[in-house]
């Protein structure tokens, strides 16, 4: 009994934004895009693998973006992603605010934030 884990975290976009979120996710963030099972597919929206994780994009008809509310992604080579989005024309905002972590704020292509964080190697772990 009990919360064992996170299966997926679901953001919401607007009708027809799949290739949007495709572009954004699958080719900036290179995330895999998975299939949805086929009762759900009518819906529209897409899914990518993050890890053992999945991040769901679900069509939302009255669509406002998430501002404050966000999942936070753990990145490899966080410097190089922050180059990639902002070449992109993605906003990057850098937060000092928590130790032990390099990290930023982001939107995706529709205005939801996304935190980025990648660990900063204790001196013993060097």
């Amino acid at each position: 009994m009990g919360v064992i884990g996170v299966d997926h975290v679901q953001l919401a976009m607007p009708v027809g934004g799949e290739g949007e979120a495709r572009a954004f996710y699958a080719t900036l963030l290179d995330l895999a895009e998975f299939e949805k099972p086929e009762a759900l597919k009518a819906k529209g929206g897409v899914w990518f693998a993050a890890g053992i994780n999945q991040i769901h994009l679900g069509i939302e008809d009255k669509f406002s973006p998430a501002k404050k509310a966000h999942p936070g992604l753990l990145v490899r080579d966080i410097m190089l992603l922050a180059k990639k989005l902002e070449k992109a024309g993605s906003p990057v905002t850098w937060d000092e605010n928590l130790p032990h972590y390099r990290r930023f704020y982001s939107e995706d292509p529709f205005g939801n934030r996304l935190e980025f964080l990648e660990p900063i190697p204790l001196a013993d772990d060097a």
